[in-house]
């Protein structure tokens, strides 16, 4: 089974420890593969590990390609 959590946009190259807009839009991220489902081209991206891309949703938009391919439910 994969362990699918958020990833999120962001256009800072340096996104460590800032906060993350609400108007980003949230990726599903398999951390043991260490890709998202698919290629994420709007810049660079931050991993929430700890939220779950079926339980937990951090109120960002999901990404329409990410739910086709993984599921709202993954």
């Amino acid at each position: 089974m994969t362990n699918w959590r958020v990833a999120v946009e962001t256009m800072d190259p340096d996104p460590a420890g800032r906060p993350v807009p609400r108007s980003v839009v949230g990726h599903a991220y398999d951390v043991d593969a260490g890709a998202p489902a698919h290629p994420i081209t709007q810049g660079t991206y931050r991993v929430h590990a700890d939220h779950d891309w079926a339980k937990t949703f951090l109120g960002w938009e999901r990404c329409k390609e990410c739910t086709d391919k993984v599921g709202r439910r993954a």
